[in-house]
């Protein structure tokens, strides 16, 4: 099964990088709270550590 990512739920209100990071990080994060395995948890999990690496640069 493929899935696209709505990218559009994540706007930047002003166009700053590190707040879309930020954002992302944040997302992944809720989505590692509610995943029904320990697989999925992890990746997201990676994802959010990504993300917030990236808005720290």
């Amino acid at each position: 099964m493929t899935t696209v990512q709505d990218d559009s739920r994540f706007p930047t209100e002003d166009n700053d990088d590190s707040t879309y990071f930020q954002r992302r990080a944040e997302w992944h994060e809720g989505r590692a709270k509610v995943a029904e395995d320990s697989s999925t948890r992890s990746l997201h999990l990676r994802f959010a550590r990504l993300y917030a690496a990236r808005a720290m640069s």
